[in-house]
């Protein structure tokens, strides 16, 4: 298992751990990359007004260990036990 506090680390440094084929783990950083900044996130107006709708159930945190095992049984995936 990685270390929380490894993992912290990489993702201050603006890298992620991904699992390889050979179950190894690597260190990535893409260029270009997508970071939402939680500081300063802004829920659009047209977003917060679908979710006023009740269209979807929105949930936060929540059965984290039981989707996180579901994306690591795929086929593909940078998931491992060790990231799990």
């Amino acid at each position: 298992m990685i270390d929380s506090e490894l993992l912290l680390q990489g993702y201050r440094l603006g890298v992620f751990p991904m699992a390889m084929e050979d179950d190894s783990i690597a260190w990535f950083s893409p260029d270009p990359r997508a970071i939402i900044p939680l500081d300063d996130f802004h829920l659009p107006h047209a977003l917060r007004r679908v979710a006023r709708k009740n269209i979807f159930e929105i949930k936060i945190d929540n059965r984290f260990g039981e989707v996180i095992r579901a994306c690591a049984r795929r086929k593909d995936t940078w998931i491992n036990r060790e990231i799990i």
